[in-house]
């Protein structure tokens, strides 16, 4: 292109020819709007939104904020999401808004799919209910970054009969879904990220139906990356859809397409010609033998290249099945060998060595395979070029990761997640200390009467009950419980050195049998209690 008189014009010029994406976006808007002195140009817009297009193959998507107004519990909060770790969890009582929030970034992502999938431009709305009390409109405000552009758009909803009315804004978002859009049409190949959301519906997914079903959908059904999209937003990992895909994938490994038979039948035709009589007879003729040498050589490097295309071909259906196995594989050890089984039709796993029907696992174990198929499924086919598909980028939100999880599972979750699909961001929410305690304090919010808070210092490694009394605010036994309220009670009666009283002496029988003699706090009242008589000993002497 040729250069601008305006320096400053330039720089930005120069970043966005060493691959920059913020710099190309902003020379769009630039000669489009006619900014910082350059005349409008047509042509340079067309340049750079291409140059753009080019450059998205290695930008990475990222919320970066969310503001809400007037929205169902939250008259105004702004939550900044963390662009130097991958995951942001959500904790606070039940009501609070956790799910909220989630719903609020899911109605975003809506209309960020319909742009990416289709042209319709179509999304959820906001409903008249998500209005706060008192309130005459409701206001979502998503910020994403695609490298170090940012770009945002509004979701609006007003009350009947309310002028002037709040309408959605979305031309920021238009604009990055046309680059996305033109970006696939210029490389085929480009990755683009997945956005997906799972509620707590999703843990109701796997059963006999999602198997004998699957057939209904279209054998004419595509698995282009439109198609990664496909109820990607609903709230459920689609293990129906999982699990047909899956079958095709297979058979397309067992049996082979039509393009490597031909393959096959030309490597076999080559090789034949190398060992045909013909070819015999040539060699032998001392007249002819420098000829059958050459024919030879180039046959030979027909097959070569043939052969190349056979592996090419070959591995396609391999990567994506490969990918979606070592995704399951590593998130849930000790599985192996995932396959499916024809008389009759079932998905089988094996288990520490023991084969297991998918249908036969725990309610947590099927909960997390469908859900880690699902976004390895996804992963896939939204990223064909990439040599590990599970690296692409995205974002997926959970609501309440730790559900039907063992206390166990609920401290490996967040680190599984994170080191399976390591370019994702990861935005959950949990009632668990056991999930908490495995990340830093920066990466947790507190959501409490309609505002936002950091969580205290030192969650990391903390001890659960630490983590529920000062995170949760839920103490370390259950006030309404009459052991706790006798054990209390039994406490002040020590420290007050009435522990030799009636009522000391048959609380603590009480308390003896309900947590033995061994427990903790009996053997350190215990001691306070030794400690006491030897001094009363010490004084009378």
């Amino acid at each position: 292109m040729p250069s601008n008189p305006n320096r400053q014009i330039n720089k930005i010029v120069s970043k966005s020819e060493s691959g920059s994406f913020a710099a190309s976006a902003q020379l769009v808007q630039i000669y489009s709007e006619g900014m910082m002195g350059a005349p409008v140009d047509v042509e340079k817009v067309h340049y750079y939104r291409i140059k753009c297009a080019e450059q998205l193959t290695s930008a990475n998507l990222r919320l970066a904020s969310l503001k809400l107004m007037g929205y169902r519990g939250f008259e105004s909060l702004d939550i900044p999401f963390s662009q130097k770790s991958n995951v942001t969890v959500l904790v606070g009582n039940n009501g609070s808004g956790k799910s909220s929030v989630l719903d609020a970034i899911q109605k975003s992502l809506t209309h960020f799919v319909s742009r990416l999938s289709t042209r319709s431009y179509n999304g959820d709305q906001l409903d008249e209910f998500d209005i706060s009390n008192g309130a005459t409109f409701a206001t979502v405000i998503p910020e994403f970054k695609v490298a170090e552009t940012s770009f945002s758009f509004e979701l609006s909803q007003s009350r009947p009969m309310i002028e002037p009315r709040k309408k959605s804004k979305f031309t920021e978002l238009n604009e990055i879904g046309n680059l996305y859009r033109l970006a696939n049409t210029e490389k085929k190949e480009l990755s683009l990220p997945l956005l997906a959301s799972y509620t707590v519906e999703r843990a109701n997914d796997v059963t006999t139906k999602d198997i004998e079903e699957s057939d209904e959908i279209l054998s004419s059904h595509t698995w282009d990356k439109s198609k990664a999209y496909s109820k990607s937003l609903t709230g459920k990992a689609d293990f129906k859809l999982f699990f047909r895909w899956f079958k095709e994938q297979v058979e397309s490994e067992n049996d082979e397409s039509s393009d490597i038979k031909v393959i096959k039948a030309q490597i076999e035709s080559k090789e034949s010609e190398i060992n045909s009589s013909l070819m015999k007879s040539i060699l032998s003729n001392p007249e002819t033998v420098e000829t059958g040498e050459i024919l030879i050589k180039q046959y030979k490097d027909q097959i070569n290249e043939l052969q190349e295309q056979l592996n090419e071909k070959s591995n396609v259906g391999n990567k994506s099945l490969d990918s979606v196995r070592n995704a399951i594989y590593k998130f849930l050890p000790g599985f192996s060998d995932l396959k499916l089984k024809r008389a009759p039709l079932d998905m089988v796993v094996k288990k520490d060595g023991q084969e297991f029907s998918v249908l036969q696992l725990s309610q947590g174990e099927k909960s997390v395979l469908a859900l880690i198929a699902d976004i390895a499924r996804r992963l896939t086919m939204l990223n064909p070029s990439l040599a590990n598909p599970l690296e692409g980028s995205g974002l997926v939100l959970i609501d309440e990761v730790d559900l039907h999880l063992h206390p166990s599972w609920q401290q490996k979750i967040m680190q599984r997640l994170e080191s399976t699909f390591p370019n994702l961001q990861f935005i959950v929410t949990t009632h668990s200390p056991q999930v908490c305690h495995t990340l830093d304090s920066d990466n947790i919010w507190l959501l409490k009467d309609g505002k936002k808070f950091n969580a205290p210092k030192g969650v990391r490694g903390a001890v659960s009950s630490w983590v529920l009394k000062n995170l949760f605010y839920v103490e370390e036994r259950p006030p309404e419980d009459e052991i706790t309220q006798l054990f209390n009670k039994y406490k002040e009666l020590v420290y007050a050195d009435q522990y030799d009283s009636a009522e000391a002496l048959k609380a603590r029988e009480v308390l003896i049998d309900n947590f033995g003699k061994d427990y903790d706090e009996i053997v350190e009242l215990d001691l306070y209690i030794e400690n006491k008589e030897w001094e009363k000993e010490f004084e009378e002497d």
